[in-house]
């Protein structure tokens, strides 16, 4: 975080040339410079300058996940202990973030 667009833009070069000179590496054409407060997508999370937050996309599949594991398990087809298991990873990639109204709504409310 930088207090201006031309101090980001001295850090990004600065960082482009670390990347090329030690690594060997570039950054892709993608790359860009973003106020704090609209925040980035960085490995399924969007994180700004007071959060980190699950992508809405990522909340979708979890949803989804989540109401077929319900059915499979009121259908007999996978125990809850299976389905625990296979929460588990999802459960580890929430954890970090910003997600408290999230978990309740998908763990602790009913058997919807």
């Amino acid at each position: 975080m930088v207090k201006s667009k031309k101090e980001a833009k001295e850090i990004l070069e600065k960082i482009k040339i670390f990347l090329k000179e030690k690594l060997d590496l570039e950054l892709n054409k993608k790359t860009q410079i973003f106020k704090s407060t609209q925040g980035i997508n960085y490995c399924g999370y969007k994180i700004n300058e007071n959060r980190l937050k699950i992508r809405d996309k990522g909340k979708r599949k979890l949803k989804n996940k989540i109401k077929k594991l319900k059915y499979e398990i009121k259908t007999g087809k996978i125990t809850s202990k299976e389905a625990h298991k296979y929460l588990a990873g999802h459960m580890g990639y929430i954890k970090i973030a910003n997600v408290k109204n999230l978990t309740e709504k998908l763990f602790y409310i009913g058997t919807n």
